[in-house]
């Protein structure tokens, strides 16, 4: 973090906030505790988010593993998880890149079938053995928005994601 404000040079001041982030890409989701750095002058904000990776891997992990079917939010937020192009994703799934679009479009979206969320969440979970994963359970019941709180922490495990209250 740089102390100072990248617009117009000012020291900032950080406090810890609960923040909720739509940087991520999901809706619902609480940052507890973070470091928030404002500008006094010009009123420029800087998140911290410590161990940002390992954020990530444990948000895609508790999403995928979700009984609830993927809305187009987690789609997007699990294709970007996985690093993948829209064209390499839908090369992966085997479908057109315009079902990918389709698949991702807030105002409208197509639903994802069984099959290619399977996929998904099996490619999000890959380092995982297959018998610890309910696939017949999941993306059965019907949507509904992410609610969770990621807690963050100085310890092994940086990044706790519980439900949110």
């Amino acid at each position: 973090m740089n102390d100072k404000c990248l617009t117009c040079g000012t020291p900032m001041k950080g406090t810890r906030e609960n923040i909720k982030d739509h940087l991520l890409g999901l809706d619902g989701v609480t940052l507890k505790g973070v470091m928030v750095y404002r500008c006094p002058k010009c009123g420029e904000r800087e998140v911290e988010i410590y161990k940002i990776a390992e954020l990530h891997r444990r948000l895609a992990m508790t999403v995928a593993r979700r009984r609830e079917k993927l809305g187009p939010k987690e789609i997007r937020f699990l294709r970007k998880y996985l690093g993948l192009s829209s064209k390499d994703f839908a090369d992966k799934m085997g479908v057109d890149k315009t079902t990918v679009s389709k698949w991702e479009r807030v105002d409208a979206p197509a639903p994802m079938g069984q099959p290619a969320e399977r996929l998904l969440r099996l490619m999000v979970m890959v380092d995982k053995p297959i018998e610890e994963y309910p696939l017949e359970e999941t993306g059965v019941v019907e949507a509904k928005p992410v609610r969770m709180v990621a807690e963050g922490s100085t310890g092994p495990q940086a990044w706790r994601i519980l439900p949110a209250s």
